[in-house]
């Protein structure tokens, strides 16, 4: 199926609530991203079947290993993205917000080839350590 942005959204937000407090549930998801609660629960189906997330049994919200791993890559390649487009002269706050449309509409095999040809064509390896 995938992950869509919104999915990821919520994915960050419950990382984000768990970092924050020790228990999250669907409805500080839905107040924290001021969102409904069947909305929130739509979501966190999908990401639950797509194993990014599990419900544990008194109702909390943990992300998974795999799910950690996801939010790692997307960050490490949106964090590679904003470098990339502040060396070009983007200013900062506009390479942040569009290099996590970059970074998610980019597929990983594609995303290290990009990588590699960059730092050996015009040496960009000092980005995204």
């Amino acid at each position: 199926m995938g992950v869509s942005v919104a999915m990821e959204r919520y994915l960050y937000a419950i990382l984000m609530l768990k970092k924050k407090y020790c228990c999250v549930r669907s409805v500080d998801v839905a107040h924290y991203m001021k969102c409904s609660k069947p909305s929130v629960s739509v979501s966190v189906n999908r990401l639950i079947m797509e194993g990014l997330l599990v419900m544990e049994q008194d109702g909390n919200l943990a992300v998974t290993d795999q799910g950690n791993q996801y939010i790692q890559a997307h960050q490490n390649r949106s964090r590679y993205f904003q470098q990339l487009l502040e060396a070009a002269g983007i200013d900062p706050d506009i390479a942040e917000a569009e290099s996590f449309s970059l970074a998610k509409s980019i597929q990983p095999d594609t995303f290290e080839a990009l990588k590699n040809f960059l730092s050996n064509q015009i040496g960009m390896e000092v980005l995204a350590k």
